[in-house]
C-alpha cells in the first residue's frame, strides 16, 4: 500500500530552530518511515516571496517526480496575482492543489479574497489546503459559500480539534487532516466515527515534524479496521490528488 503524506514542506528551513527544510531532507524522512509519496508545499515563502517558494517546490517535483506533489502556496491578499500564479503551477508536472495559511494574512476564510481563490480551486477540480489551527468558525462559513471546493482542513483544527469535528460533520466537502502536536486519545476515532474514514487524511507537517506520533497512531494504536487505515494513508489522498495507488 503507497503511503501519501497529504501535508508536508519543502523550504529554507526553521533556521531558529536549526530544522533543515530542504527536499533531500523530506526524502530521508519518508525512506526512514515507508512514506511513498509527499504533498508539498512552501508556507515558509508566504509572507514575503510565495513565487520563489513555489520555485523551490517546483524544483523538487522536477527532481523526484515520483515521490512529490505540489500545492501552489500563494497570498490571497493580492488575489489576482495568486490566481494567476496557480494557474501557472497547475500548468508545471506535480502540481495538485492550492495552499491558503491564514495565520500568516490574517484574513477569515471566507474573506471575499479567500472565496475569490476557493471558488476558482473549485472550477478548476483541485484541493485547497487550508491551514487550521484555532479558530474554525470560517471554515465552514466557507464551506458554505464554496460548497463544490475540496477543503483539507490541515491540523485538523489543532487543540479545537473538537470544533473542526461539529464544522466537518455539517460540511462533506471538508477533509480532516492529521499533522500536528495534537495527539490526545481517540481524536483519530472521533473524526472517523463523524465524517467517516474516507474524508481522513494522513498528514505528517515533515520535516517540521517527526512523521512516527501519526504513523503509529493510524498503525498500530487507533482501532480502525485495515480498509480505514489503508483509505487514511494513501488512498483518500490519491482520490483527491488523482493519483493511482496499487
Amino acid at each position: 500500500m503507497l503511503i501519501i503524506d497529504a501535508h508536508a514542506h519543502i523550504c529554507l528551513g526553521w533556521e531558529e530552530l536549526g530544522i533543515p527544510g530542504h527536499a533531500e531532507r523530506a526524502l530521508e524522512l519518508m525512506d526512514r518511515h515507508g512514506i511513498g509519496i509527499a504533498c508539498v508545499s512552501n508556507s515558509r515563502a508566504l509572507r514575503h516571496d510565495y513565487v520563489r517558494g513555489n520555485d523551490l517546490v517546483a524544483d523538487a517535483l522536477r527532481r523526484w517526480p515520483d515521490r512529490f506533489r505540489g500545492y501552489a502556496a500563494v497570498n490571497p491578499l493580492r488575489p489576482e496575482e495568486a490566481i494567476a500564479e496557480v494557474r501557472r503551477r497547475l500548468d508545471e508536472p506535480g502540481f495538485i492543489g492550492m495552499k491558503l495559511h491564514v495565520s500568516h494574512h490574517q484574513i477569515a476564510y471566507d474573506d471575499p479574497r479567500h472565496l475569490t481563490l476557493l471558488e476558482r480551486a473549485a472550477e478548476w477540480q483541485i484541493p485547497v489546503l487550508l491551514h487550521v489551527f484555532g479558530d474554525t468558525a470560517s471554515l465552514g462559513r466557507a464551506a458554505d459559500e464554496v460548497p463544490e471546493a475540496v477543503l483539507i482542513a490541515g491540523h485538523m483544527g489543532g487543540y479545537r480539534w473538537d470544533q473542526v469535528l461539529d464544522v466537518a460533520a455539517r460540511h462533506p466537502n471538508i477533509h480532516l487532516e492529521t499533522c500536528g502536536s495534537c495527539t490526545e486519545a481517540g481524536r483519530l476515532e472521533a473524526a472517523v466515527a463523524t465524517v467517516g474514514a474516507e474524508r481522513v487524511l494522513f498528514g505528517t507537517d515533515l520535516p517540521l515534524l517527526d512523521p512516527s506520533s501519526w504513523l503509529a497512531i493510524i498503525q498500530e494504536e487507533a482501532a480502525l479496521t485495515d480498509k480505514q487505515r489503508e483509505a487514511i494513508l494513501g488512498r483518500n489522498m490519491a482520490r483527491l490528488a488523482a493519483l493511482e495507488v496499487v
